[in-house]
Order: structure tokens, then sequence, then C-alpha cells
């Protein structure tokens, strides 16, 4: 017990009093010893001062090493991309791709590229001669007893805008139907005597002609009636 609390319980009172001196000297000594034996409060930090040359003490800051690093490692990165792009961009390949594409005029559209295509021969169309009616002089003869006959085929011939250039008695006789005969060779005559058949269903032909027509240089188409004629 402390000197203060044996001064209390020394001084002579009694009763009531006393006991209540003697509580409160026991009371102002427990918490006497309490302060004692509590341990001291601790200093609070003084803010740290900024300065040039003194570096912040702050215990929950990042270090600056590592994000420095990770800084730089992306600088490196992003510088990469753009050379990379810049490259692409200006490739050789690029570059003759440009060149060969011709760049539109502001204000015009830009030109339709149309993919190449194989060209395709023409199919040569071959000349046709047109196909009208051809005639050619006639010269009729007449292989039978009748009288006239000749000239009357020879009209109906000229009714038909054929020329005849005369008419008379046939030096042939093993004629069996009325045929029409042309020039072996002249192409014409054998055109008009081809006509001269389809134009007349009583004459055959046409036949290249065998014999000679007397008195006459040049007949045309020789026309020797038979008897199957029907005027």
């Amino acid at each position: 017990m402390s000197g203060a609390a044996r001064r209390a319980v020394d001084v002579p009172v009694g009763g009531r009093a006393a006991a209540r001196l003697e509580r409160q000297a026991a009371e102002a000594a427990r918490k006497k010893d309490g302060r004692r034996s509590a341990p001291p409060a601790r200093p609070e930090a003084a803010p740290a001062r900024s300065g040039p040359g003194r570096a912040d003490l702050h215990t929950d800051e990042v270090p600056r090493g590592p994000r420095r690093g990770v800084q730089g490692l992306l600088a490196v990165v992003v510088l990469a991309l753009v050379v990379l792009g810049v490259w692409s961009f200006t490739g050789p390949e690029t570059a003759e791709i440009s060149a060969q594409t011709p760049l539109p005029v502001a204000g015009e559209p830009a030109p339709e590229v149309v993919p190449a295509q194989e060209s395709v021969p023409t199919p040569e169309v071959a000349a046709q001669t047109p196909v009208g009616p051809v005639f050619a002089p006639v010269t009729v003869l007449n292989s039978t007893s009748i009288t006239g006959l000749a000239a009357d085929v020879g009209e109906q011939f000229s009714a038909n805008g054929w020329e005849v250039i005369g008419t008379a008695g046939s030096p042939v006789s093993d004629v069996a139907t009325t045929t029409v005969y042309y020039s072996e060779g002249d192409t014409v005559q054998q055109q008009a005597a081809a006509q001269l058949v389809e134009k007349f269903g009583d004459v055959t032909g046409p036949v290249a002609r065998y014999f000679e027509v007397p008195g006459v240089a040049d007949p045309g188409l020789v026309v020797v009636a038979t008897g199957n004629w029907r005027p």
C-alpha cells in the first residue's frame, strides 16, 4: 500500500466516516497503480515534409520502380505496332498496287474494273448468192409430127418472161418426153433450165446438150418438145 493510503488509514476517525475515507484511499491507490502500469501512448507520426532532396515517406505508396518498368514496356509495344503499321502501308506490294491502280479525280466516279474476257472468234458467214429468177434465151424444137407444136410451146414461154429466139424441127428423135438442155459448163444456163423445169411441169431435165442445132451457133437453152406436151 502507498504512503498516501497509509496516511489516510492512520487517521483516527471512527464509525462510517472512517470506512468511507478508507474506501476512497484504496480507490485512489488503484487508479494511481493503473496509470503507472499502462504502456505509454505512441506519439503520432508527424506529416512528412516535401521538398527537394526529400522523398515522401508513405507506407501504402506503391514503389516507383515496378511502375516505371510497366510504363516502359507499354511504350516499346506501342512503338513496335506503329512501325509495323507504317511498314505494311508503305511495303513494296502496296507501292506496286498503288502504281497500277489510278487514283480517282475529285468529283469523278471511280473507274469500274471489268474482268478481261476471252475473245470469241466470230464464225465466218459464207457469202450466199441471192436466189432470184434467172432467164436465158430459149430455142424450141419439134420432135413430133404435130404441126405448130414448137410455136405453141414458144408462145407459152414468152408469156412467162422467157425470150424465145427461134423454133425448128428437132435433129434428134430419141427423146421420150419434152426436155430442156443447156450448154455444158454454163452455170447460168443450168440455173435457168432448172427454173424452167420448176415453172412448167411438162418439162423434164435439165440435161447437158449433147447435139448441135442446125444453122444456129448459139441456141441458148434448147427445149425438145414431144407428144406429152399439152399446150
